[in-house]
């Protein structure tokens, strides 16, 4: 929506990216609630490392998301802060920006 609200991209283009995007949700992936649990993971998180809070809700959330699929998850991002966070936390990391083969 930010690049529409900046002409950078038509209306109907947003919709349709969208409406894909929700569709491969709904199919690919397992949506972490934002309960008490999570939320209070996060508020630990925001003691322990330098984070901002959004960041620390996403954290969390990877947190929980390894607890209830009971499997290694690898967490990517871009922000240096919180791939060292995650990596303390005990997840995998990868950042998109480093080369890959």
């Amino acid at each position: 929506m930010r690049k529409q609200r900046a002409n950078n991209i038509q209306l109907t283009d947003v919709l349709r990216i969208r409406n894909n995007f929700f569709a491969h949700i709904k199919n690919q992936y397992s949506v972490v609630e934002m309960d008490t649990k999570v939320l209070s993971v996060a508020r630990s998180l925001l003691t322990q490392h330098q984070l901002r809070t959004l960041d620390a809700l996403q954290l969390a959330g990877a947190l929980q998301a390894v607890k209830i699929l009971g499997v290694p998850l690898t967490f990517i991002c871009a922000d240096t802060r919180l791939l060292v966070a995650a990596s303390a936390e005990g997840l995998l990391t990868d950042d998109p920006n480093n080369a890959h083969p």
